[in-house]
């Protein structure tokens, strides 16, 4: 294979695809449970509220890692179908060529 050949690991793009969806699937109950804390089961208004404060930032951001994992998975699927097209032209090209 020269330096210019167009090559991608299928299976090494799909391990990636299958790891980031499951972090995504893996972050989502996490979200939704954090967002539920209350702070006043914590007794102390103070306490209270910080632990009400500390469930909404980690909400958000294990919801952010979730929806960053998301878009990296269809971003893989949009790279997996444009190398395919890619090499299906490449092919009937190749095809075409010989052809003649």
């Amino acid at each position: 294979m020269s330096g210019s050949d167009l090559y991608i690991d299928g299976a090494m793009l799909a391990r990636v695809r299958s790891n980031l969806s499951g972090i995504r699937d893996l972050m989502e109950q996490p979200a939704r449970e954090m967002q539920d804390v209350t702070g006043s089961a914590m007794g102390a208004s103070a306490l209270a509220r910080r632990m009400d404060e500390f469930g909404d930032e980690w909400s958000y951001g294990i919801s952010k890692l979730s929806e960053f994992a998301g878009s990296a998975v269809e971003a893989l699927d949009r790279i997996a179908e444009a190398f395919q097209a890619a090499d299906t032209a490449l092919a009937e090209a190749l095809e075409q060529a010989a052809e003649q």
